[in-house]
């Protein structure tokens, strides 16, 4: 099991020699700093090597007609096939070429808009926000996403069903010749940025080492700038030496997790 927070902060705190002192007095550097170092770093390493997720999605693709005009609403008593999910989803009026988001949901056969577009007997697609077919699919729910590699459609195939995938906004678009059917599953294989908290982590060792080498030189740098004026001069020297060893070898460390690109020719 790897390090959580804490410990992560203990570790840096040793090698900058700047462990919490048993008297109670509050360290050089403050713990909210050292989160801002952290996160900074968290971030770097997963632009190199991200945290690689396969979220699972699923596709909305359903059509009918409004069975009656009520302003703002949306109503099919012959499909009846709305559910509480559909908030936040695009529905398009295929008549009259006219889009409105679902602001709620009232019964399987009922729901609200944002725009009155619908009247009885016109016809109706239900997307996912702001998609144009089942094709898309809104990733704004995605935590913590750095890109989409990848799609997989049909899912549990073999071999597997890979779909690239293009991004616009906040719309995901799989490159597929079937458009997935209302409530088929979906993978979009995601790079993430790594997480480390008080109870949990997902970097790997290689990985946490990088981190604790991001923290200390960032830090120390951070300190030296701001304690520059209450440095003997002649130690300044010094201690920009220890905070460059430092950054070199974190960007050294940063390097060596990053993948070899291969070329072909």
């Amino acid at each position: 099991m790897g390090k959580d927070r804490d410990a992560i902060k203990t570790v840096a705190r040793q090698l900058l020699r700047d462990d919490i002192p048993s008297s109670g007095e509050s360290p050089d550097i403050k713990p909210d700093v050292l989160d801002i170092h952290i996160d900074h770093v968290l971030v770097e390493i997963s632009q190199r090597k991200p945290y690689e997720v396969k979220e699972t999605v699923t596709a909305c693709n359903r059509t009918g007609a409004a069975t009656s005009t009520s302003a703002n609403h949306l109503v099919d008593a012959t499909n009846a096939h709305f559910v509480a999910g559909d908030v936040g989803k695009t529905v398009y009026n295929s008549t009259d070429k006219t889009t409105a988001k679902v602001t709620a949901y009232n019964s399987a056969s009922d729901l609200t808009l944002d725009t009155d577009i619908m009247t009885s007997g016109e016809t109706y697609y239900l997307y996912h926000y702001q998609g144009t077919s089942g094709r898309d699919f809104n990733k704004s729910n995605i935590e913590n996403l750095i890109k989409i590699e990848k799609a997989e459609y049909l899912t549990r195939q073999e071999p597997p069903q890979f779909r690239n995938v293009t991004v616009f906004g906040d719309v995901v678009t799989i490159d597929s010749p079937a458009e997935p059917s209302d409530g088929d599953e979906v993978f979009l294989y995601c790079h993430k940025t790594h997480q480390l908290t008080k109870t949990a982590s997902t970097l790997s060792p290689d990985l946490e080492r990088v981190l604790i080498q991001g923290i200390v030189a960032y830090a120390a740098l951070a300190w030296l700038n701001e304690m520059r004026a209450q440095i003997v001069p002649t130690s300044i020297t010094w201690y920009e030496r220890w905070a460059n060893n430092h950054y070199v070898i974190y960007q050294r460390g940063l390097q060596a997790i990053t993948a070899a690109k291969v070329w072909e020719f």
